[in-house]
């Protein structure tokens, strides 16, 4: 009786697959991987040797990344990566290991309800100053992630 990985390997050696299920694995566990926001900035597009493609949606995450690619090394090295390159492209979003990305949402304070009241009480367009009221509102409301943590 043989194990069955001393057989598989020699055939994924053989048939030159092994970039190929590097590659499903660092996709299968991309989100767990990386925290978001990240994860929903970058995404994975092809592992060739030791070099992974990573496409990211916006020239701001591009700049951001590049200041960030030793951990992402670090942290990718477990699968034969050595070198990211980053591009900018439609970033799929891998769910098959992380809940729904939902932005967290705090109910607002009296003086930040004032301070939304005071700052659109000179509009005088209804319909506009509900419109600001609503948008100030959810802008204070919704929480900004300020720490990556890769």
């Amino acid at each position: 009786m043989y194990r069955a990985d001393s057989l598989l390997i020699p055939l994924i050696k053989e048939h030159g697959i092994q970039d190929g299920l590097r590659f499903f694995e660092i996709k299968k566990k991309w989100n767990s991987l990386f925290n978001d926001p990240l994860s929903y900035h970058m995404s994975p597009v092809k592992l060739s040797e030791a070099d992974l493609l990573i496409n990211v949606d916006s020239h701001i995450w591009l700049q951001e990344l590049n200041f960030y690619r030793d951990d992402i090394i670090k942290k990718l090295s477990s699968y034969g990566v050595k070198n990211v390159r980053f591009r900018l492209g439609r970033v799929s979003n891998i769910k098959s290991d992380v809940k729904s990305h939902k932005a967290e949402v705090k109910p607002l304070s009296t003086n930040e309800l004032s301070y939304i009241e005071e700052t659109i009480s000179l509009i005088s367009d209804r319909e506009l100053r509900d419109k600001i009221r609503k948008a100030m509102g959810k802008s204070i409301a919704t929480r900004k992630i300020q720490n990556y943590n890769i």
